[in-house]
């Protein structure tokens, strides 16, 4: 009995041994990963949070397990390629609002992972050839509020992934004809609030995926017919905002996915027969803000899915009885600001599904 007692005592004693032995190796196991957080960031199931720090630089002793790095709101003036040495699992990466001033070549080579780059409100001014050399998986790239005059041609050529495009806010006066040549998947483009003046023909031509093109608040004052043909999956398209004064016919050929389309702000005067022939999905057109006297009796006449037509602030005199008569899907008219006088008889009688008339 006793030896019995004895043997069970001192297995017992054993087994205690192991498991503070194991204990105390787990919780030194776990404060050497914890360990590896920078001083006053925060660092959590592999994102690792170092924004409003008044950095100047990436810190050290980021985990090499991080996926998600946000580095916003600091003081950093440089981007040190050697800070991603052993950071190969990164997808996530945010600079904003930072003090940025070039982007070298090879920069993110060591980022064969990254997804995501956020570089807005920097003091960039020019995009180097090779700046985003080796991102093959990258799906995002915001530049957004930088002061960017300077594209060199193949800045985007290796981007094959490359999903979104956002360049807005800053000072591009001119687009290269190759500039979009390489990111094939692209699905939204935003390109509004820069100094645009001219759009080179085929420019887009190897965009087949996009989905989304805002070239909002520009310089553009002239669009050549067929220079977005071949964005047959376009669905939204903005050019809100610049100097458009003539609509020529074939300008809207072949989007006929397309379903939003604003023209507001611009100069337009002449709108030729048959611009929006094609155009058997959009939705809403907006043509507000502009210098429209005169409405063709065939305008609308291929937009049977037209729900919303806005045509305020323009100097329309005269409404040729039938322009709408095709528009049997048609919700909302605003015809507010113009010069109307009269409204001839059955002018709106098709419109059976309108439920605002302005």
């Amino acid at each position: 009995m006793y030896q019995d007692a004895a043997a069970a005592a001192a297995v017992l004693r054993r087994t205690m041994v192991l498991l503070l032995f194991l204990l105390t190796f787990s919780l030194s196991s776990f404060t050497s990963v914890t360990s590896e957080c920078p001083d006053k960031c925060k660092c959590k199931n592999k994102v690792v949070k170092c924004d409003v720090m008044e950095l100047d630089r990436i810190p050290d002793r980021v985990p090499p397990d991080a996926e998600f790095l946000d580095l916003s709101f600091n003081e950093i003036k440089d981007i040190e390629p050697k800070s991603f040495t052993h950071l190969t699992d990164l997808k996530y990466l945010d600079y904003s609002m930072n003090k940025i001033r070039d982007i070298e070549p090879k920069s993110f080579t060591h980022l064969t992972e990254l997804k995501t780059l956020i570089l807005d409100l920097n003091e960039i001014s020019n995009l180097k050839n090779g700046a985003f050399a080796n991102l093959s998986k990258l799906r995002r790239i915001n530049l957004n509020g930088n002061i960017i005059e300077n594209i060199e041609t193949g800045v985007f050529n290796n981007l094959t992934s490359l999903e979104i495009l956002s360049l807005e806010e800053n000072q591009i006066h001119k687009l290269d004809l190759e500039m979009f040549k390489g990111p094939i998947k692209l699905a939204k483009l935003y390109l509004s609030h820069n100094m645009i003046r001219n759009i080179p023909p085929g420019i887009f031509d190897s965009l087949t995926s996009l989905g989304r093109l805002d070239l909002s608040y520009n310089k553009i004052g002239d669009i050549e017919p067929k220079l977005f043909t071949h964005l047959t999956e376009l669905k939204t398209l903005m050019l809100k905002g610049n100097e458009i004064s003539n609509l020529k016919n074939g300008v809207f050929a072949n989007l006929s996915k397309l379903q939003i389309l604003s023209l507001v702000r611009n100069r337009i005067e002449n709108i030729e027969t048959g611009v929006f022939n094609n155009l058997k999905s959009l939705e809403i057109l907006s043509l507000e803000e502009n210098q429209i006297h005169k409405l063709d009796l065939e305008m609308f006449k291929g937009l049977i899915k037209l729900a919303k037509l806005y045509l305020s602030y323009n100097m329309i005199r005269n409404i040729p009885p039938g322009i709408f008569d095709s528009l049997m899907s048609l919700t909302l008219l605003d015809l507010g600001y113009n010069k109307v006088r009269d409204i001839k008889p059955k002018l709106f009688t098709n419109l059976t599904e309108l439920k605002t008339l302005m």
